[in-house]
């Protein structure tokens, strides 16, 4: 009677286990596939299985995307997904596949565009200079050959000895009914680390969380180079007579010109300086993107580079320094040699005739952008910061900004924070006196 006990306890307890793990990994299915519905709008998805563990981490496997107009793809060897295993356990199939978690992290390991040496995808990619991961034109001004400017495909090809591939992880938080905390890490080995950060806001409070056209007016950059700068600056030496700083100097006057035709100003000495200085090795890079007016991410999504600088008024920090505001000056023609004038005016003249082209096409119908501010929070506020050590956290501070990752380490003048990936670590120092708030979501 005893061991029969002992039989219906054990089975007792095997099912309990059992059929729960049994509904998270039936559930992990429509939810995979919800996910990557969700993520329909970039493009074709395509994955061969998924994995589930008892922690809530689902795991999408040997991934392609091929995005919307394109013929090329990017190979993903997989994709984790971090989220409440409350989600998968007590969620219908449909609600899994219609609706996603308040709170999400998605994980991409080792992402690359197949057969990266040409193709319309990279050569897309080549053009724009990696724009939107990375800002700045990557130094192209004064070395690229191609338009816009950006490197041709034969000098990508000198940067680039092999192809890159890409580490890359997506935070959001639903901070309140109206607002969205985001953060994008993308860390692309020996090449650079880079951040975008900011919070979206929602033009309704229904319970489905979309994104596309949700509202931007403030995002946060940060680059920090890994080794993609030494690779740019002895091809772009050998492009300006074997020497670094001819293509320094030479980078930095193209973006005058540029200014002076297209803007109508140009860079005062201390920001011309400052322009040289992060086209160095191993320089860091903050800055703050201002919308002029506020946008719809769809519309961000659609600018290039050129245009979006256009939009925005910037502040940036070199390394650990203070936020200066970006402020071009008049143009001291006195300065400029005749010939160097001439070709100016005669560009400037295309520009306006360009403009006035531009003009005469038809309107869009203006729109107007309407907020509310919600009042239902979905994240714990931490008081006494170090008890969060070693935990997954957010943080804002005194700019606005949102970092997410996990708490390695405080002390009275920094906060360390760690986003994992597969390959190691990529750690972020915060100040601790910029830090206004850290928080967990519910």
């Amino acid at each position: 009677m005893r061991n029969k006990s002992k039989l219906i306890i054990l089975a007792i307890i095997v099912a309990l286990v059992a059929l729960p793990y049994w509904q998270i990994k039936h559930n992990s299915k429509f939810f995979a596939e919800g996910i990557l519905s969700h993520l329909g709008d970039l493009g074709e998805w395509t994955h061969h299985s998924v994995d589930i563990a008892l922690n809530g981490q689902v795991t999408l496997n040997q991934l392609t995307f091929r995005p919307t107009g394109y013929r090329q793809t990017i190979a993903i060897d997989s994709i984790q997904v971090h989220t409440d295993m409350k989600k998968l356990l007590f969620s219908g199939s449909q609600d899994l596949i219609s609706h996603i978690p308040k709170t999400m992290t998605l994980s991409f390991r080792n992402a690359h565009v197949i057969s990266a040496q040409s193709g319309d995808l990279q050569n897309a990619i080549n053009r724009t200079n990696y724009w939107p991961m990375a800002a700045s034109y990557l130094g192209a001004f004064g070395c690229g050959e191609g338009s816009g400017p950006s490197y041709s495909n034969p000098q990508w090809q000198q940067i680039f000895s092999s192809a890159p591939n890409f580490d890359m992880e997506i935070s959001y938080s639903l901070v309140d009914d109206y607002h969205i905390d985001f953060n994008i890490n993308i860390e692309s080995p020996n090449n650079w680390f880079i951040v975008w950060s900011g919070t979206l806001i929602r033009p309704s409070d229904v319970e489905r969380i979309t994104f596309n056209e949700t509202i931007v007016d403030t995002l946060y950059y940060y680059h920090s180079d890994q080794g993609f700068n030494q690779k740019r600056n002895s091809v772009c030496a050998a492009a300006n007579r074997n020497s670094y700083s001819a293509y320094r100097l030479n980078s930095a006057e193209e973006i005058q010109k540029y200014l002076r035709v297209y803007v109508g100003q140009q860079m005062p000495d201390g920001l011309n300086n400052q322009y040289q200085r992060s086209l160095e090795e191993g320089m860091a890079l903050n800055v703050i993107f201002e919308l002029k007016e506020p946008k719809y991410l769809f519309e961000v999504a659609a600018m290039d580079q050129t245009e979006f600088y256009g939009q925005v008024n910037i502040e940036a920090a070199m390394g650990d320094n203070e936020y200066q505001k970006i402020q071009l000056t008049d143009i001291d023609f006195l300065d400029l040699d005749v010939d160097t004038l001439r070709a100016e005016m005669e560009a400037k003249q295309q520009q306006v005739e360009r403009l006035e082209a531009e003009a005469n096409k038809p309107k869009e119908l203006l729109k107007t952008i309407i907020t509310s501010i919600g009042k239902n929070v979905n994240e714990v506020r931490i008081i006494d910061w170090s008890q969060a050590v070693g935990q997954n956290i957010k943080i804002r501070t005194r700019r606005g900004r949102p970092i997410f990752g996990r708490l390695l380490a405080i002390d009275d003048k920094q906060l360390t924070i760690v986003s994992k990936y597969m390959r190691g670590n990529a750690t972020i120092t915060v100040m601790r006196k910029d830090v206004v708030r850290m928080s967990v979501s519910r």
